[in-house]
C-alpha cells in the first residue's frame, strides 16, 4: 500500500483531521497532504512523516503549503499540527535523535512551556539537530507544532 493510500485511511479513520476555520480550508489542506493540489506539492518525505505522526496521536493539520514565507512551507516540506494539547504525549515519541534521522526531520518548533515544560526548547530541532530557538520564535509556536523535513 502506498503512503498516500495509508494517509487516506488515516483521514477516513479520523486520525488526521484538518482545520476548517476558513471556507474550503479543510478540503484544501487534504488535497495538499495527498498531493492533489495545483502548484507546489508536498514531498514524499513529508507525507511519510505526517503518516507516522498520525499513528502516534490523532492530529489536526492547520497549515501545509504557504506562499510569501521563507519557511519550508513554501516548498512543500513543512506542516503544522494545530492540536498542540497533544504535544506532551506526541513529541517525546517524535522528537528523538533516532526519529529525526529515520524520518529526515529538519525542524521541530514548539514552545514546550505550552505543554507545561520549564525548558521551552525541550523538543526542538533545526537542521536535524537539537536547537534552542529565540523567544520570539517560540512565542509564535505556542499554538501549533511545526514539523519540517530535509527534502
Amino acid at each position: 500500500m502506498s503512503v498516500v493510500d495509508e494517509l487516506k485511511e488515516q483521514i477516513d479513520a479520523g486520525r488526521i483531521i484538518f482545520d476548517s476555520a476558513a471556507p474550503g480550508q479543510g478540503a484544501r489542506l487534504r488535497r495538499e497532504l495527498l498531493g492533489r493540489n495545483a502548484g507546489t506539492k508536498v514531498t514524499p518525505m513529508l507525507q511519510a512523516l505526517a503518516l507516522h505522526v498520525s499513528h502516534v496521536r490523532r492530529i489536526r493539520i492547520s497549515s501545509i503549503i504557504r506562499s510569501g514565507s521563507s519557511s519550508r512551507h513554501v516548498v512543500g516540506r513543512a506542516f503544522d499540527v494545530g492540536n498542540e494539547e497533544i504535544a506532551g504525549e506526541l513529541l517525546p515519541e517524535i522528537a528523538t535523535d533516532d526519529r529525526v534521522e529515520e524520518f529526515g526531520i529538519d525542524e521541530i518548533i514548539f514552545d514546550a512551556r505550552a505543554a507545561g515544560e520549564a525548558n521551552r526548547n525541550r523538543w526542538n530541532y533545526d537542521n536535524g539537530h537539537r536547537h534552542s530557538y529565540d523567544p520570539a520564535t517560540l512565542t509564535a509556536h505556542r499554538n501549533h507544532i511545526h514539523f519540517a523535513v530535509k527534502c
